[in-house]
Formats: structure tokens, C-alpha cells, sequence
């Protein structure tokens, strides 16, 4: 009997550390205020976590071409076009110079998880995020 209680209890602690990254989209985990909605300070304060933007800035400065973020995404690029729209690297690129800063980043994507445009991410819209960090997101924390 020890041996299976032993096996099992292994067992779970594997399953919770698989589990782990995925919790770390969960919408109550993200609304640290207990307001209705993830403000646009909860939203990079989650996000920032998973370190997507620092993984794939290849020569540190700060800026994603859009050849890097392209190589972040890799071969779920197409999928991630789909989501954002074709013009989504110009739409996020206030200033024009031809790269995403950290700014220019967490604003483009709190504004697409904000589909309805009220300055809060509802559980709803949450979804989303959830699936896109996800095993097989393109954020894949």
C-alpha cells in the first residue's frame, strides 16, 4: 500500500509541474486588484512573466524586428496573423521605425485582448490569452 500512496503522490507532483505553466494564465492569478476586468498594469505584470519579449529580441536592443518576432513565433506565424491581422507589426509600431519596443509590445497585445476596446480585459477576452500561452500558443510559457 506505501508503494502505490508513494507512486501516486509522485505521480501528482509530476502532473502539478506540467500544469504549472498553463496556471500561470489563469484569470484570477492576472486581476490582482479584484476588480472587474485585467487593467492594462495587471495585463504586462502577467505577461512580462513569461519573458517572451527578452527571449526573442536575438540582439538585445530592445526592439523586435519583425524577422525576430517572427523567429519567436516560428511556424505558428500564420496562426498569429490570423489572430491580429495582416498590418498587425505596422498597427503596433506607434513610432514607424521599423521595430516593436517593450511599450509598442504589451500595448498591441493588451489591445487585441481587449476586443471591445474599455480599457479592461474581462474574463471572456481572457480566453484567449489562456490558449495563446498555452501548450502549442505561440507564447508558450
Amino acid at each position: 500500500m506505501k508503494t502505490i500512496t508513494a507512486r501516486l503522490t509522485a505521480s501528482t507532483f509530476a502532473l502539478s509541474l506540467l500544469a504549472a505553466p498553463v496556471m500561470a494564465a489563469n484569470y484570477s492569478d492576472w486581476d490582482t486588484d479584484g476588480t472587474d476586468g485585467i487593467s492594462e498594469t495587471e495585463f504586462r505584470a502577467g505577461f512580462e512573466k513569461n519573458e517572451a519579449f527578452d527571449r526573442w529580441d536575438a540582439d538585445s536592443n530592445g526592439t523586435l524586428s519583425h524577422t525576430e518576432f517572427n523567429e519567436g513565433i516560428g511556424d505558428k506565424e500564420q496562426a498569429f496573423t490570423d489572430r491580429y491581422g495582416d498590418g498587425w507589426f505596422d498597427d503596433w509600431d506607434a513610432n514607424s521605425d521599423a521595430g516593436i519596443d517593450e511599450n509598442e509590445y504589451y500595448d498591441g497585445l493588451y489591445s487585441s485582448y481587449d476586443e471591445n476596446s474599455n480599457n479592461v480585459i474581462e474574463e471572456p477576452e481572457f480566453g484567449d490569452l489562456g490558449d495563446d500561452m498555452g501548450d502549442g500558443g505561440w507564447f508558450d510559457v
